[in-house]
């Protein structure tokens, strides 16, 4: 089958959306003739990647509008905006390879956003959107744990997506798709009703090979790793507070963001300073050993789509403290993974529900990765999608837009 694959963001050796792109284009790659669109400033890592031995046949077309038309665009500042311009450009490619080549079936993989619009698809062939996500919020009730800032960006988030709901280019994604692959039930449940019966759940957390950290060994001393950007919506303030109620542990945070001040802040004000540790940056080698080491991964976050760093530390024999909700609600159903979901309630609740959960992991058995998050289990699964959108009756783009 050929295929094409949007995947704006899309890097060798990262998380996130750009490990999504990659390792699913990847993925594909292995029984299907692909055709990757990415950005231009992803080109170095991908050639170099396509150096390696075995890797499958990629075809990768990169676009970039000209320096001088996105001088305004630096780093996150405007991101989202440029997204939506470079989908314009996605879709004209898309329709000039797809009259070179005739494509099979066209696949957007990146944004993983329910909320907006992917444009790629082309006349005459199956569309496949995601996975996505988007669905997960941050219970109302919560709202305090964010700040005013923090809870502002929410409101204008939440606020955002209702929007989507009438923007015709976001529409025509979920109308031209004849199978939305969703992160978790919360954004299944947050499509129009109309579009749900096309909806499966598969998280697009993945691994692209075994990971190397599996000789760290562990601290002697019980420690938890919180990584990623501190943003509000992460809840590591929650992770933080949990300390109280657990004298023997210690806390690892790993990474920076807005807010840090405030964290280190809190930190200080409840006398934590010898057990919490802040690392502003690791190389992605050098995480995966500290991650290794730790007894146990928290991710307190809010409103989680489906984490990698989760996944990873999976692969690495460390489970993984989550709130039973969004991303790891799923990723907990997967064989062999070691997930501790905690209930969400009040702040309070939330505190005491993490600390509890951390001490349900003494004597626990390493995770043992089953291959449902390798490239292996993404190349199954993609291929079930791939044939059931392929099916006569599935909507075609054409169809879907008349």
């Amino acid at each position: 089958m050929r295929v094409l694959i949007s995947a704006y963001a899309c890097e060798p050796g990262k998380g996130s959306e750009p490990g999504a792109g990659w390792n699913w284009a990847l993925a594909a790659a292995h029984n299907h003739e692909v055709w990757v669109l990415t950005r231009a400033n992803n080109r170095a890592s991908i050639e170099q990647a396509l150096t390696r031995r075995n890797m499958p046949p990629l075809h990768v077309v990169y676009l970039d509008f000209p320096r001088w038309a996105r001088f305004w665009k630096r780093g996150g500042r405007g991101v989202r905006l440029y997204y939506v311009l470079w989908q314009l450009l996605a879709a004209r490619e898309a329709r000039r390879l797809h009259r070179e080549h005739t494509f099979d079936l066209v696949h957007h993989v990146t944004f993983a956003n329910a909320w907006l619009p992917a444009l790629a698809a082309v006349p005459d062939a199956p569309f496949v959107l995601g996975p996505v996500g988007g669905g997960p919020r941050v219970p109302l009730r919560l709202y305090g744990v964010l700040g005013p800032r923090g809870a502002l960006r929410e409101l204008l988030l939440v606020g955002g997506r209702w929007l989507s709901r009438v923007n015709p280019l976001t529409r025509g994604g979920w109308k031209r798709a004849a199978v939305i692959l969703v992160q978790n039930e919360e954004t299944r449940a947050a499509l129009p009703r109309r579009y749900r019966h096309k909806a499966r759940v598969r998280p697009n957390a993945s691994i692209e090979e075994p990971l190397l950290a599996s000789q760290a060994e562990k601290l002697g001393r019980p420690t938890a790793i919180c990584a990623g950007r501190l943003l509000p919506w992460k809840g590591v303030s929650l992770a933080i507070l949990a300390l109280r109620a657990l004298p023997a542990w210690r806390l690892l945070v790993v990474g920076s963001g807005p807010g840090d001040a405030s964290l280190r802040r809190l930190v200080a004000r409840h006398d934590l300073g010898e057990r919490v540790e802040f690392i502003p940056w690791l190389p992605q080698s050098e995480l995966w050993l500290r991650l290794a080491s730790c007894r146990a991964m928290i991710l307190p976050s809010l409103r989680d789509d489906a984490s990698f760093i989760s996944v990873e530390a999976q692969a690495l024999g460390v489970p993984v403290v989550a709130f039973g909700r969004g991303g790891p609600a799923v990723l907990a159903r997967f064989p062999g993974t070691s997930f501790e979901l905690a209930p969400i309630g009040s702040k309070d609740q939330c505190v005491r529900a993490l600390a509890d959960a951390l001490l349900r992991l003494e004597g626990r058995a390493p995770a043992a990765l089953e291959p449902e998050f390798t490239l292996e289990g993404i190349t199954r699964d993609l291929d079930q999608i791939y044939a059931i959108a392929s099916r006569p009756g599935a909507p075609s783009s054409v169809e879907a837009t008349a």
